[in-house]
């Protein structure tokens, strides 16, 4: 019975987590994170990553949530694909239900997970494309920040249970304090990741029976 993981990489502290507690992982890629701003991109570098191991293992789990290109890619191939039921990494962290009543007390929310923390705010701009604007278009790099954040008002921290969670908490307020946010802090009990891999685990063995 053989696991592979194909994970966006702003997930990677959270899918490692969750893979500690199972066997049975053959193969892991972690994609480079913000593909999901080019979708298109996205599709691909999935779909390749996939390809690149179906024929090492007999199931693989995706590490992504639908991310506006991802709807039904694994029905492209013949290897089960465990996709779990989530808009994108957000909803897989939190939850979609607790996503949607986030964004119910405060519409302006961004959502800054240990993963997106770590990139820090020059990496985030460089991910959402705004540096590349800044250097082509010539306009000053702050207003580029206050026309993406207008709408926003709150950044939202979510604790997901890894090690050393305040050092990313802090992180998260460089980045707000760039953003011109107040930062507030969430505690997740999502187990979507590890819900996702025990379904994976179920497929193999069934398919050895």
């Amino acid at each position: 019975m053989r696991i592979g993981v194909v994970s966006c990489a702003i997930m990677r502290l959270e899918m490692e987590k969750a893979m500690a507690k199972f066997p049975f992982i053959e193969k892991v890629i972690f994609l480079d994170a913000g593909k999901h701003v080019r979708p298109r991109e996205l599709k691909e570098s999935v779909v390749e990553a996939i390809k690149s191991i179906q024929t090492q293992v007999d199931v693989i789990l995706l590490g992504y949530g639908r991310c506006r290109s991802l709807e039904g890619v694994g029905d492209e191939f013949q290897i089960p694909v465990v996709h779990p039921d989530a808009e994108d990494c957000i909803a897989i962290l939190l939850t979609p239900r607790r996503y949607q009543e986030e964004i119910g007390k405060t519409a302006g929310t961004w959502f800054m997970t240990p993963g997106w923390a770590q990139l820090g705010p020059d990496m985030i701009l460089n991910e959402l494309g705004l540096l590349d604007r800044a250097r082509y278009t010539g306009v000053d790099k702050e207003e580029l920040i206050k026309e993406l954040f207008a709408g926003y008002s709150r950044g939202l921290y979510i604790d997901t249970g890894i090690e050393d969670s305040r050092k990313y908490e802090k992180m998260a307020q460089k980045s707000c304090d760039m953003f011109n946010l107040g930062l507030e802090k969430t505690i997740s009990d999502s187990t979507i990741l590890e819900n996702s891999l025990e379904e994976a685990i179920r497929i193999a063995k069934e398919a050895e029976i």
